[in-house]
C-alpha cells in the first residue's frame, strides 16, 4: 500500500529565500526599513524566524535590482537616490514604457483593455471613497504591469518592472490624493489611445505621463531653495 500524499509541500531553501525576499522588499517599499539604513542579515533572520542563508540570498537579489547598496568592506544599506539618479530613473521609464505602450496598443486583449477602462472610470467617479487612494495606487501598479506584460517582449517587460520597483522605493511621499487623481487622468488618456489602437498616440501619452510624474516627484523630493530678497 502506497504512502498517502503529503498535504503540504515541504519548505525548501529556495522558497525560504523567496519568502525573505518578499518580506524585506515589502519593508523597504513601505518605508519600515528606510533609505540609508543598514541591513543586518542577522537581525532580519531573527525577525523572520529563519536562518541567515535565505536572508543573504534575498539581500543579494535586492542588491542586484538596485534596492540595496553593498559597498566593499561595509554593511549593506537600503539604497538612497539623489536628484540626478531619480531623474535618470524616470527618463529610463519614459523610454521603456512609451515603447511598451505603443506595442500594447495592438496586443492588449480586448477584454483586458475593457476591464482597465471600466476600473479607471469607476475610480474617477468615486474619489470621495475613504479607501480611494489605496485603490488608486493598486490600479496604478496593475495598469503599468499589464501594459508591460502586453508589450510582447519579456526582456522589455522585466526592465520596466525593475525600474518601477526602484521608483516605488522612494515615491511614497508623492502618493497624495491630488497626485493620484492627476495620474489617473493621465492613465485615462493612455487608455483612450489604446482603445483607438493607436500606437503613436499611446507612445506619446505614456511619455507625457511619466515626464509629468518625474516633474512632480523631483519638485516634492528635492524642492528648490527659497529665494531670499
Amino acid at each position: 500500500m502506497s504512502a498517502p500524499a503529503p498535504r503540504v509541500r515541504p519548505v525548501t531553501r529556495t522558497s525560504l529565500a523567496d519568502t525573505a525576499y518578499e518580506a524585506i522588499l515589502d519593508a523597504i517599499l513601505s518605508g519600515r526599513i528606510p533609505a540609508g539604513e543598514e541591513v543586518s542579515e542577522v537581525s532580519l533572520a531573527a525577525d523572520l524566524g529563519i536562518s541567515r542563508t535565505p536572508v543573504a540570498h534575498a539581500v543579494q537579489r535586492l542588491a542586484a535590482v538596485g534596492l540595496i547598496d553593498r559597498p566593499a568592506g561595509k554593511q549593506p544599506r537600503v539604497a538612497r537616490f539623489d536628484r540626478e539618479e531619480v531623474r535618470e530613473l524616470y527618463e529610463m521609464r519614459e523610454l521603456l514604457e512609451s515603447e511598451a505602450a505603443a506595442r500594447a496598443a495592438t496586443r492588449l486583449v480586448p477584454e483586458q483593455l475593457e476591464a482597465l477602462v471600466a476600473d479607471a472610470e469607476k475610480l474617477a467617479a468615486a474619489t470621495r471613497s475613504p479607501s480611494w487612494a489605496e485603490k488608486a495606487i493598486a490600479f496604478d501598479i496593475r495598469f503599468h504591469d499589464e501594459l508591460a506584460a502586453a508589450c510582447g517582449n519579456s526582456r522589455l517587460c522585466d526592465q520596466i518592472r525593475q525600474y518601477r520597483l526602484l521608483v516605488r522605493a522612494f515615491c511614497r511621499s508623492t502618493g497624495r490624493k491630488e497626485n493620484l487623481a492627476d495620474a489617473l487622468e493621465e492613465h485615462r488618456h493612455i487608455l483612450a489611445a489604446l482603445t483607438a489602437r493607436n500606437p503613436a498616440a499611446a507612445r506619446t501619452a505614456m511619455a507625457n505621463h511619466i515626464a509629468t510624474r518625474k516633474r512632480v516627484v523631483l519638485a516634492e523630493l528635492y524642492p528648490a531653495p527659497e529665494a531670499h530678497s
